[in-house]
């Protein structure tokens, strides 16, 4: 603390809003993106289906249609993650 030489304390709040900043539409800063959270879903539904590749065909380079499906939604999945993380980031 004998570095710092101005009146203001070092680690401050906004004062102006205790509870988080609200954005124009009156809903808080945090909660600005939540709904992006709700597109984790797809992926979810789409592998907990077996009803949705329970398949032989179409056969990717000698794979069967239930394999690659399901290891086609892992880069999909990560893709997926990447992109909420960034729309997101900033809220929490």
């Amino acid at each position: 603390m004998a570095d710092h030489v101005s009146g203001e304390p070092r680690f401050t709040r906004d004062r102006a809003a205790p509870g988080g900043a609200a954005t124009a539409r009156g809903r808080r800063a945090h909660e600005k993106n939540t709904r992006l959270y709700w597109l984790f879903v797809i992926p979810l539904v789409a592998t907990l289906l077996p009803t949705l590749y329970n398949k032989l065909s179409p056969e990717l380079i000698g794979i069967p249609f239930f394999y690659w499906y399901q290891l086609l939604w892992v880069p999909l999945t990560v893709a997926l993650t990447v992109f909420v993380y960034r729309k997101t980031k900033g809220d929490a």
